[in-house]
């Protein structure tokens, strides 16, 4: 899938001379990636000061380091590995379950909007959309656990095999509704700031898609990304792939539908990893 598409001859052919639009637009991206993972340390900062205090810098650094562990793992494993080794008293095992409520929320923004667009493709591109009102119950019904996960912790606490890893999975204890709340509005922000991200590169790449459904295919194209299990070379593949999956519905510039996603994921990922890689550095010398 990766050299389907011939990622590495892509930027080469293409004429940045003719072909692209103000660069106004990529120093826009840029300085929403500084918002995008500025929201994602304060939300970690928020998650974590519960059981130990951390300095915003820390914060940052953590999320970096994750980053630049989730370029070799599967769909986002490796950010438990990246953020926890910064930790200084909290356990490792119990701070990886506090990154996942991080996490929990992410997915809870990325399923209902994804099952937005869906909706609005209709059967355009979805042929099931009979399910569509299941799949937002289903939504609902995370929401409501997410939001009420002190609650269904003390009912499932006194069984045996939570009995056993008590000492670990407690944390849920220590989280009530305000600010599990909190936490889902700083996801949704970040999700805003995303789709912005993705939007000024299709500018910028000249993809000539009206507002509304643009949006409707970057949230659509998010959420297969979100959902489907990828590492590295598959997941370049794999935003290609879902990309064109829903913007060639409504444009023929491949070219420019590729390379948003491509950059994209060099703005969001591959930057921010090499950073990451530095402060994982830091901490093992």
């Amino acid at each position: 899938m990766f050299f389907a598409y011939k990622v590495n001859t892509l930027f080469q052919t293409f004429d940045m001379s003719k072909d692209v639009a103000s660069w106004g637009y990529v120093v826009l991206t840029f300085f929403l990636l500084f918002i995008n993972y500025g929201l994602e340390a304060f939300k970690w900062k928020n998650l974590i000061s519960r059981f130990e205090p951390m300095l915003f810098s820390t914060a940052v650094k953590a999320v970096l380091s994750g980053t630049a562990f989730n370029i070799i793992t599967p769909n986002q494993m490796g950010d438990f590995a990246g953020r926890v080794i910064h930790l200084e008293t909290m356990n490792k095992w119990r701070g990886s379950l506090v990154t996942a409520i991080g996490h929990f929320a992410q997915v809870i923004v990325t399923l209902f909007f994804g099952l937005c667009s869906f909706a609005y493709f209709g059967k355009a591109y979805f042929n099931y959309i009979y399910l569509l009102p299941l799949g937002f119950l289903l939504v609902f019904a995370i929401l409501i656990i997410y939001l009420r996960m002190f609650w269904f912790y003390q009912k499932i606490k006194h069984l045996p095999f939570i009995y056993k890893i008590e000492k670990y999975v407690d944390v849920f204890a220590y989280f009530e509704s305000k600010q599990l709340l909190q936490i889902l509005a700083i996801s949704f922000v970040r999700y805003l700031v995303y789709l912005s991200q993705y939007f000024l590169l299709l500018q910028f790449f000249k993809v000539d898609i009206d507002f509304v459904p643009a949006f409707a295919c970057i949230i659509g194209t998010f959420c297969v990304q979100s959902v489907v299990p990828s590492f590295l070379l598959l997941e370049i593949g794999l935003r290609g792939a879902s990309a064109l999956a829903f913007f060639s519905l409504l444009s023929t510039n491949h070219e420019g539908i590729l390379l948003s996603a491509y950059s994209l994921w060099i703005v969001n990922i591959l930057v921010p990893a090499i950073f990451g890689m530095y402060f994982i550095y830091k901490v093992r010398s």
